[in-house]
């Protein structure tokens, strides 16, 4: 088991640099027919939405494990 503390400094966005996706050939296909008839054809921007509905869904599971915990005190 693994514990995080969540706290406004963790709560921070953090973008991490070197991540790239690679995906099947066939992926690319169908996300780029949903990019093109949901965003103009614009693929970063329907990978981003695919990206948010999946991870909300996986924090949501995630956060249904956690225990409460006090907050940390600064004194």
């Amino acid at each position: 088991m693994m514990t995080v503390i969540i706290s406004p400094a963790t709560c921070q966005i953090e973008v991490r640099e070197g991540f790239s996706l690679a995906l099947p050939k066939f992926l690319w296909n169908i996300l780029e027919a949903r990019a093109n008839t949901l965003h103009r054809g614009d693929l970063k921007k329907t990978v981003e939405e695919l990206a948010s509905e999946m991870l909300l869904v996986w924090f949501k599971d995630a956060s249904r494990k956690a225990v409460a915990m006090p907050a940390p005190s600064d004194n």
